[in-house]
């Protein structure tokens, strides 16, 4: 309590009600190729709307949309990142009004939307596509309604469609001087439409004084120099997932292959996982070791040779109908399992199997390959889970072993999804324990918030639990915080738990009898498991 120097009444509060917080449990990563949307920084993207406006349409061949638009089926939180190998920006220079120039499209593009120094071609500022990427040329910009009073003047925003007529996308009414509009809105045009537009981006020529303003651009000018680049390699994909590595930058549970099968991809996936711990990879076998259930088996032990609980791996891959090209195509399963995962966490809790006919069905037309019940053992016996099609019955994932080689609960996906949620959220909770006293009366509080935590998933089914057996118990208190740990200023505090286990293997055993006989005696003998 503080030191009072005169008489009063003082009032404090003591806020005792410490909650362990709920996190978001399905949030997902995807990190690969498209010729459309930024590539400057991670986007959140919560519906297959939004994912379409920034990133395009799917092209056959682009798992990044494909896998992106399965998960979002279920899923609402998805983080993309988009990659590319020395793409470039499309633009066009817009000349002042008394300049000797013509506003005229870029003849070859730039590496950054920033205004380059030509101003000896009399430019007032510059027109760039809001991302790299061919997409670019297919926008066009008219530059109409100058106002010399107001120094003012309209940016109208043209795209092509698929007939290459040009269709009005936006207007900007915006200035070069920086002021306020009768709303109250920044007019000047870099802060009005830079990271707004969906189409364009603009760079002054901030050399030239605010009130010099354009010329009119009756006619539509459509940008030049875009480039989609060189085709991506593992290196680019490695960088990219680089970007997910620190937890506390962004918060994602599970992290989606996207067809990017190559070895450097799928290590850089699984040590992120294992660093941030609060994440699993599910990845995807490549399309070319789907010939045999033995190349997938020696692909998976000799090529990749993972070990690890952070990973998941599924085989095969899925066939789907693609209403943008109105075929049928063989996609990787990864953005399909994630998407599971998200149903099964909407239906029930991350505990439970993302598996099976209750919480595993795939919302496809068909698997690229059909397994038998011997192939299947290969497979799972490999740790390789299975999606197979049951005749009349439909598409489920038939799997859920982890990349763990060593026989333990963490080598079941939904154990090790279990310790992540649980991990993750204690964790939190503790944060706001630190720098306290390490005395009874913090370790107490320790206790009782953790416990009140465990008993409400406990009841959920989170945990084994038999009759006088909660399944967890914690302990914090002097006998793992003895005077030298105290002393350390360390605060030590034990979770253990009975993880809760699925039923993955039901034996049915029908035991024939003579009339007569009776069922109890046989079941007090332990006939019935003869």
């Amino acid at each position: 309590m503080g030191f009072y120097l005169s008489p009063g009444v003082y009032t404090k509060e003591t806020d005792l009600s410490d909650l362990i917080p709920n996190i978001a449990t399905t949030s997902a990563a995807l990190v690969g190729y498209s010729p459309k949307g930024d590539a400057s920084q991670i986007r959140l993207i919560t519906n297959p709307n939004q994912f379409i406006e920034e990133y395009g349409e799917p092209v056959v061949g682009e798992y990044f949309h494909y896998s992106a638009l399965a998960y979002l089926e279920n899923g609402n939180k998805l983080y993309c990142l988009r990659v590319h190998k020395t793409a470039l920006f499309g633009g066009c220079n817009i000349i002042k009004a008394s300049g000797i120039g013509v506003n005229a499209a870029f003849l070859a593009g730039v590496s950054a939307a920033d205004f380059e120094d030509v101003s000896s071609e009399d430019v007032l500022f510059q027109v760039f596509g809001k991302d790299q990427g061919v997409w670019d040329d297919k926008i066009g910009i008219r530059v109409t309604n100058i106002d010399e009073t107001n120094y003012e003047f309209d940016i109208e925003v043209y795209y092509q469609d698929d007939d290459g007529t040009y269709q009005k996308k936006e207007v900007w009414t915006v200035s070069r001087k920086t002021k306020l509009d009768g709303f109250g809105k920044q007019e000047y045009l870099e802060s009005k439409i830079n990271d707004y537009s969906a189409y364009i981006r603009v760079a002054d020529n901030t050399a030239e004084a605010d009130t010099v303003l354009p010329g009119p651009q009756a006619i539509t000018l459509a940008l030049g120099g875009g480039s989609d680049g060189s085709a991506i390699t593992s290196a680019e994909l490695v960088l990219g997932w680089d970007e997910f590595t620190n937890p506390d930058d962004v918060d994602v549970r599970i992290l989606i292959n996207g067809g990017e099968t190559e070895v450097p991809v799928q290590t850089k996936m699984k040590t992120v996982a294992e660093a941030r711990k609060d994440c699993i990879a599910i990845l995807d076998i490549p399309y070319d070791e789907l010939t045999s259930v033995a190349s997938m088996v020696t692909w998976r032990t000799d090529t990749q040779n993972f070990n690890s609980s952070y990973c998941a791996l599924y085989a095969p891959w899925v066939k789907i109908y693609d209403k943008y090209s109105d075929t049928v195509i063989e996609v990787p399963p990864s953005g399909y399992v994630s998407s599971q995962i998200a149903y099964s966490d909407y239906v029930a809790d991350p505990w439970y199997a993302p598996a099976g006919f209750n919480r595993g069905m795939l919302n496809i037309i068909g698997l690229s390959n059909i397994f038998t019940a011997g192939e299947r053992d290969s497979l799972y016996e490999g740790q390789l889970n299975p999606l197979q099609t049951f005749r009349g019955r439909g598409h489920v994932i038939w799997g859920q072993k982890t990349q763990q080689t060593r026989p333990s609960a963490l080598d079941r996906v939904n154990v090790r999804r279990l310790l992540i949620i649980l991990e993750k959220s204690i964790a939190a909770s503790l944060d706001y324990f630190a720098f306290e006293p390490n005395n009874d009366v913090t370790r107490f509080r320790v206790r009782a918030t953790i416990e009140e935590y465990l008993e409400t998933i406990s009841a959920r089914g989170a945990f084994q639990t038999e009759l006088g057996d909660s399944g967890y118990r914690v302990v914090c208190d002097t006998t793992n915080n003895t005077p030298a740990i105290i002393d350390s200023n360390e605060l030590h505090v034990d979770v253990y738990i009975k993880p809760s286990r699925a039923a993955e293997f039901i034996e049915l055993n029908v035991v024939i009898t003579k009339t007569g006989v009776s069922f109890e005696e046989l079941i007090a003998t332990g006939a019935m498991l003869q």
